[in-house]
């Protein structure tokens, strides 16, 4: 009796799970966002954000956020397919927006706006639309009031009757699981059963393996009419199929539970207990509260009924914690008050028993589905506690309800009851009445099994008659088609050779002609070639003597190239030489110059010619005439610089990082006189006063500019210094030759001084022929 409640409440808590809502053959959400991000603006971007809205809807699990994901989705659908005037993606979008109002509770904005996708659909002719427009209506509709379900069992059945009729056999399968689905719930079990084998053999037409869900709904459907075997059978059937396709979704955990609800109706609770563990991991993957809340307290029944109620508690502990107050807590007081019930602590179910008689105080009194459970479980722990008044008491509420709300299952264990407390009182005569109550509640059960397992019989037989009949009819088209291919190639082989045969003879006779044309054209091509070969012999002939005047030119080049070279080199020494010749007149000038001032400004100006002598000397030094190594340079430069001007020894050092970088002469020469002047300035103003210090030059190419930056960490600028203003030599050589560079100059004061000029790099004359011969090249 016990193990009748259990079940019963175990049947009150149980989650359905929806049939499929999208198209199977949307395929898998992954694969839709690789589409979606692929596709062309258009119809078939709407049907994959459509697809895509289904899918996410699907695993939505009444989630606000992805149900709102999915009805933006929608919105797009419709807003693009609007412009286009695509009618099917308006009418999908606006049934899909509809059914994300459904799922988020607002059932009134959901019908209204799939009332709406009816009309469009009529004015537009659209039958497949009409039959969705059809099943959003029906999603509006909630399944536990008989007047709601009536009208849901109609919009689903109509939608089934169009997607049949139009041939629709994708739609028709989801459609017919839904359909199955409402048939149950009506309890029109058999009916049910029919659909979903139907369902079946348009899943098969299609291909489609995914069909673990229509398995499960036979298997629940012939467990609740005491079908054991065929339960157990089309719930493994389900596993397999759903391990086979990779589903590892809430439909799966469905699966799992309903096997195990199998196994404890059949009171083999060791064997539901695997898949309960399974069902609960999945459960608990997902964090869906109901699913877990079910699943737990099946497990916590196993766990009791095994004798290891103390494994039962965590689980039902952590149904209270999905269900602090309200309905679910009084769900899980009645999990609590059946488990220690049966394993006999009396004193601890007391406590649940005044928690679940305080809660259903506060019930709404027609809430017959809840009372008929609650009652029976009172009537049962009263009954165990010997508190035989309070058991018949509860006993007689629970026959008080209406017998449309009782199932037989709620009157064999209400009759249990009265039997177990008649023969308590010793009224034998009363029990026995019950007992023979009890017996026929089981003999009709009995009767309506053995009448499912007939009827489930027969539609496995027709079934399996029409998918032989089917087979064979599609044998029979193979085998006619095999015969259609086969007449047709023959008939194309006829054409193509009656083809070939008169390709070929139109060949024949054109190679004849062609061959008497041919030898006409010989004897004349022979005279004009020999005429040929004898000015290509004259020409032959022209071409060697120009050969031999080529290479006299190219000899005498490469002298000219050697003479000019060498004539550079000299001029580049002399001028050199020169230059040394001005700086040791200017430095034997400064010995006789009193005057500090002007002493200085020639020693500068030593220091300038020196600058323009080096790149000279850089030119006599190597082999390129027209670039120097800016590297080689300025290293040189910086030293003897460090030598006039930086008496102190090592008081200033001199840091260099500088690109290898070739620069063309007449760059180079305002480089030297930029960097004079700005190390210059760096070692007489910078360190005042014997102060250490450090110099940095820089120079970096990047792309066809090189940047060049002297900076030290002296003194700093005067206060009062002002870039626009400065007028000295040195200011005004730098400002110009950096203007001559169509370069940038810049001067920053911070922790000393930093000068910095931008300019593009010159193509000496060499690289700019062979640019412009690679180009040509071209």
């Amino acid at each position: 009796m016990k193990i009748i409640y259990q079940l019963i409440f175990l049947v009150l808590i149980s989650t359905p799970v929806s049939a499929q809502r999208n198209n199977p053959n949307d395929g898998p959400e992954s694969g839709l966002w690789e589409k979606l991000s692929s596709s062309k603006e258009g119809p078939e971007m709407i049907r994959v954000q459509l697809a895509l809205g289904r899918a996410i809807l699907y695993r939505s699990g009444d989630k606000a956020e992805t149900i709102d994901s999915a009805m933006n989705f929608g919105v797009m659908a419709e807003r693009e397919s609007r412009k286009i005037n695509f009618t099917e993606g308006v009418i999908n979008a606006m049934v899909l927006r509809s059914v994300c109002f459904s799922q988020k509770r607002k059932p009134a904005m959901g019908f209204k706006l799939a009332q709406v996708a009816l009309a469009f659909s009529k004015k537009v002719k659209n039958k497949n639309g009409i039959a969705e427009a059809y099943m959003a209506i029906a999603e509006c509709y909630p399944v536990h009031i008989p007047d709601s379900l009536r009208l849901k069992t109609y919009y689903y059945s109509n939608a089934t009757a169009i997607f049949r009729q139009e041939n629709n056999m994708q739609r028709l399968a989801a459609a017919l699981e839904i359909d199955a689905e409402m048939c149950f719930l009506a309890n029109k079990k058999t009916e049910a059963i029919k659909l979903l084998f139907e369902a079946l053999n348009v899943n098969k037409v299609l291909g489609n393996k995914a069909v673990h869900g229509i398995y499960w709904m036979i298997a629940r459907t012939s467990n609740g009419l005491g079908d054991y075997p065929d339960a157990v059978k089309y719930s493994l059937l389900a596993i397999k199929t759903a391990e086979a396709v990779g589903d590892s979704t809430l439909k799966l955990c469905s699966i799992y539970h309903n096997l195990a609800t199998v196994y404890m109706n059949m009171t083999n609770y060791r064997q539901a207990l695997p898949y309960s563990l399974k069902a609960l991991k999945i459960a608990r993957r997902y964090n869906d509260p109901d699913y877990i809340t079910t699943v737990a307290y099946a497990l916590a029944i196993q766990h009791t009924r095994l004798n290891k109620f103390p494994k039962a508690l965590p689980l039902l502990a952590e149904m209270e914690k999905y269900y602090p107050e309200g309905y679910g807590k009084m769900l899980v007081t009645g999990c609590y008050l059946n488990n220690l019930t049966w394993a006999k602590q009396y004193k601890k179910a007391a406590i649940y028993a005044q928690k679940l008689i305080k809660d259903l105080a506060e019930l709404s009194p027609d809430s017959y589905n809840e009372l008929v459970v609650y009652y029976g479980i009172l009537a049962n722990y009263y009954l165990d506690t010997r508190q035989i008044d309070m058991a018949y008491h509860y006993a007689d509420l629970q026959a008080a309800i209406p017998a449309v709300n009782r199932t037989p299952l709620n009157n064999r264990a209400r009759e249990r009851v009265y039997y177990s407390l008649d023969s308590i009182r010793g009224d034998f005569r009363s029990a026995f009445k019950h007992y023979q109550q009890v017996q026929k509640i089981i003999d009709s059960g009995l009767n309506v099994t053995k009448a499912y397992q007939i009827s489930l019989l027969n539609i496995e037989n027709d079934t399996e008659k029409r998918n032989d009949k089917i087979e064979a009819l599609n044998k029979q088209a193979l085998v006619k088609d095999n015969l259609l291919k086969r007449n047709q190639l023959i008939q194309k082989v006829v054409i193509v050779g009656c083809i070939m045969l008169a390709i070929i003879t139109a060949l024949v006779y054109s190679q004849y002609r062609l061959k008497q044309r041919s030898n006409a054209l010989l004897l004349e091509q022979r005279s004009e070639i020999n005429h040929q070969n004898m000015e290509l012999q004259h020409l032959v002939n022209e071409k060697n003597h120009l050969i031999g005047d080529k290479d006299e030119l190219l000899l005498e080049k490469d002298v000219l190239l050697n003479d000019k070279d060498l004539l550079i080199k000299e001029v580049n020494h002399r001028v050199k030489n020169n230059l040394q010749i001005v700086m040791n007149l200017l430095q034997s000038q400064s010995a006789y110059m009193a005057n500090d001032s002007a002493q200085q400004a020639i020693i500068e100006g030593q220091n300038r010619v020196r600058s323009i002598a080096l790149i000279h000397d850089q030119l006599f030094k190597t082999d390129n005439v027209t670039e120097i190594d800016l590297k080689c340079y300025i290293a040189e430069m910086v030293n003897s610089l460090d030598y006039a001007i930086n008496m102190q020894g090592n008081s200033v050092k001199v840091r260099l990082n500088i690109d290898s970088i070739m620069l063309d002469v007449s760059q180079a020469i305002p480089v030297g006189i930029i960097l004079n002047e700005a190390v210059t300035n760096a070692f007489k103003y910078a360190f005042p006063d014997g102060l250490t210090g450090e110099i940095t030059i820089t120079v970096k190419k990047i792309a066809q500019q090189i940047k060049i930056c002297i900076s030290d960490n002296g003194v700093g600028l005067p206060v009062n210094f002002v870039l626009e203003k400065a007028n000295s030599l040195g200011m005004t050589l730098i400002r110009g030759l950096a203007g001559q560079l169509h370069g940038t100059f810049n001067i920053i004061d911070d922790d000393g001084v930093t000068i910095s000029i931008e300019f593009p790099v010159l193509l000496s004359d060499l690289a700019m022929v062979t640019a412009i011969a690679e180009t040509n090249h071209c």
